[in-house]
């Protein structure tokens, strides 16, 4: 593409015949952002109806779509692509998975896919978003090269970053291509600085976000503090010293939320052994103990008061 062009163009099914549409989409997704495999959510692929429209410099790319039916994009491991992806929903939830654990996304989430790395996205019927091609040298530059990384969307800066890009998109007929350039070159600098800095994000939300995550998978038993620090996208340490300042740790955290669930648990039909597995104890024995420590009292004799 010549340095001094900016474009814009757009992609439908709507105008293709039925049998050919999945066909288009999956080509069109590979030619905007690379290799990959593609699912979709009906038995009969062919009503498959999406939109996307593209905008581009030499620099940069900037696509948002817009899917009528359930999808899934898988990319293996490749070293065909050079170049770091900014994506976030617009509208529906996405459910990303990433090194076999799963994260949902939500138009306050995001995630900067790294060049070449693995992932698979499911995107829900009526699903709407964005995705942004940033130069792989200007990421690095600043933070480094790493594995992809979980964005908080929700207050400043990735709030600000999100109204850019958004914003560019809205007024994409009308903007030129030094405008393009010049905002999605600050836009590389946010998502750098969201990506790099925890500080950027107020310790209530963090804390929020990984007491959600607790509550989500409390009832696996292979929840560990590791295992948290992986669903959250940090690191152990950083999950470790927003608890610490919580007054808790990883696995007492855990633990309460277990023991809330299996308190509600025992309100229900089911038997003491059912209610700990159900609530994610590797036993009965340890989930009775950790019961009586927390209620000073066994979990029959609660269920009995």
């Amino acid at each position: 593409m010549h340095p001094g062009m900016y474009e814009v163009e757009t992609v439908t099914t709507r105008n293709t015949p039925a049998a050919e549409r999945a066909a288009l989409w999956s080509e069109t997704v590979t030619a905007f952002q690379g290799t990959h495999s593609y699912r979709y959510g009906y038995p009969v692929p062919e009503r498959f109806d999406a939109t996307a429209t593209r905008q581009r410099s030499a620099r940069f790319q900037l696509v948002t779509w817009h899917i009528a039916q359930a999808q899934t994009i898988r990319r293996d491991r490749t070293d065909d692509d050079d170049a770091y992806r900014l994506l976030f929903p617009l509208a529906g939830p996405a459910d990303l998975g990433l090194s076999g654990d799963d994260h949902r996304l939500t138009p306050a989430d995001g995630v900067l896919f790294a060049p070449g790395a693995p992932f698979d996205l499911r995107l829900s019927p009526g699903s709407r978003g964005l995705v942004a091609t940033l130069p792989r040298a200007e990421v690095e530059d600043r933070i480094g090269r790493n594995g992809h990384r979980l964005l908080h969307l929700g207050r400043a800066p990735g709030r600000v970053l999100a109204l850019m890009l958004s914003t560019l998109v809205d007024d994409r007929a009308a903007i030129t291509r030094r405008t393009f350039d010049t905002l999605c070159g600050q836009a590389v600098e946010l998502a750098c600085l969201v990506a790099g800095d925890r500080a950027a994000v107020p310790e209530h939300d963090l804390a929020a976000q990984i007491r959600l995550v607790v509550r989500r998978y409390a009832h696996d038993p292979g929840l560990t503090g590791a295992a948290l620090a992986r669903h959250v996208g940090w690191s152990l340490r950083q999950v470790q010293a927003v608890l610490q300042r919580q007054g808790t740790t990883p696995s007492a955290l855990i633990r309460e939320v277990r023991l809330e669930l299996a308190r509600d648990l025992l309100d229900r039909p089911a038997t003491i052994t059912a209610v700990a597995r159900a609530s994610g104890f590797h036993s009965i024995d340890a989930f009775e103990k950790a019961f009586r420590r927390r209620h000073g009292m066994s979990p029959s004799e609660y269920r009995r008061s």
